[in-house]
């Protein structure tokens, strides 16, 4: 077994690094290395993102390239259902 030591003249012993740290410190730097790398790697992707994006949100094109805008025959028929409602009882 160990003998506990005799500290002469008020010496304390020496705390390892890590003890002397707060708690959650450590955990704390991890934390923020970690956004921080999240942050530049965003950062360097920027252009990738926005050029996805804004292909994501465009609007799709129409099936006939050549057909001008206003001919409805180029879109193909259109079915439509109309149903009236009932006259109301009073």
């Amino acid at each position: 077994m160990s003998e506990p030591h005799n500290h002469e003249h008020g010496e304390e012993p020496r705390a390892g690094f890590w003890a002397t740290l707060p708690r959650g410190t450590v955990t704390r730097v991890l934390l923020l290395l970690a956004l921080l790398a999240v942050v530049v790697i965003l950062q360097r992707k920027a252009g990738a993102i926005a050029g996805c994006m804004s292909q994501s949100f465009m609007a799709p094109q129409s099936r006939t390239v050549g057909a001008p805008r206003g001919d409805a025959s180029a879109r193909g028929p259109i079915h439509v259902r109309v149903q009236v409602p009932e006259a109301a009882t009073r």
